[in-house]
Formats: C-alpha cells, structure tokens, sequence
C-alpha cells in the first residue's frame, strides 16, 4: 500500500486544471444547448457537448486510478468535520463527473440522437430509442450537473476561504508551482 503524501503531486494537479478547464467548457456547451427531442440532429454544439462529457469521464477515471495509486491527505490540519466534508465532496465529484457522462450518453441513445466523438468517431447506442431507463437517466443527468455546478461553486468558495481568510495551505496544495503551489 502506497504511503499518504501530504500534498498533490504534479500528475494530480495537471488532471484536477485539465477537469476544471474542461468543466468550465461543458457548462458553457450546456447552456447554448438546443432542446433535445427524438431524432434531434446533432449540431457542433451537441456534438462538442456528447465529446467533452466522454473525455470528462475518461480523464476522472485516469485521475481516480492516479489518486488510488498516489494518496493524498485531504485537508491535513483542518478539523475533522471539514476533512469529512472535503472527502466527502471529492467523491461525489468523481461519481458525478464518471457517471454522468454515461446517463447523458444513455439519454442520447434513447432519443436516437448519435454520439460521435468529435464528429470523428460514431459510439454504439448504449439505450434502445425510447428505453424509459434511459430516459430517465437524462432526467438524472441533469439534475446531477446542476448539482455539480454548485459543488463546483462551494469547492471554489471553500478554497478561496482557506486562502483569503483562514491564510492556510489548502488551496496552494492543488496550485502548479508557476501559479505559486506547494
């Protein structure tokens, strides 16, 4: 078993910028979505929305083997509630941001709506059209993203307190060296 470090190191820092980039992207590609009924043909917004959310989704379960691999302390120092909260909260990100993708891509297949990567590469059907499962699965879908935009919002609310007022570690831990991280 691999021994807990008391900081993240460079690998974990790339992934966790990488996600939060490409979140940010997804949130945008979610508003600008049209309405997606049966048979909704694919425009370069839904596509880049369906090819973002599988990336998402690949790159957290590189970062969820990479965290398994290389343990980090979750808020060393801080009290035992708030390092609850914190692990808490990171898994939650990580069923969110690994399931999620998969609900969203079930619901594609349920309109009959086609899921190319990048408009390059066609992904099998993972729904037939109309399976009320995966119909359903949209629905959690979406509500799990509105809730994980405010997870994000707290995330980012909690870390700019333990740097602004609590003048702590916390948020330098997870910062690249360039950006003045531990």
């Amino acid at each position: 078993m691999s021994r807990v470090a008391p900081g993240y190191d460079s690998t974990a820092k790339t992934l966790h910028w990488l996600v939060a980039a490409l979140l940010a992207c997804q949130f945008v590609t979610a508003a600008l979505l049209p309405d997606i009924k049966m048979d909704t043909l694919p425009d370069a917004v839904i596509s880049l929305h369906f090819s973002l959310g599988i990336v998402i989704a690949v790159v957290m379960v590189v970062r969820f083997v990479h965290r398994c691999m290389h343990p980090a302390a979750v808020a060393p120092g801080a009290p035992a509630w708030e390092r609850v909260l914190a692990g808490a909260s990171q898994l939650v990100f990580y069923v969110v941001l690994i399931v999620g993708p998969f609900l969203g891509w079930a619901a594609a297949s349920a309109h009959s709506v086609p899921v190319r990567l990048f408009g390059l590469i066609a992904l099998p059907d993972i729904a037939s059209r109309k399976a009320p499962w995966a119909l359903l699965a949209g629905d959690i879908h979406g509500y799990a993203m509105w809730t994980l935009l405010g997870l994000v919002a707290l995330h980012a609310a909690a870390a700019l307190v333990h740097h602004v007022v609590l003048r702590d570690d916390v948020l330098r831990r997870m910062l690249p060296r360039a950006w003045g991280g531990a």
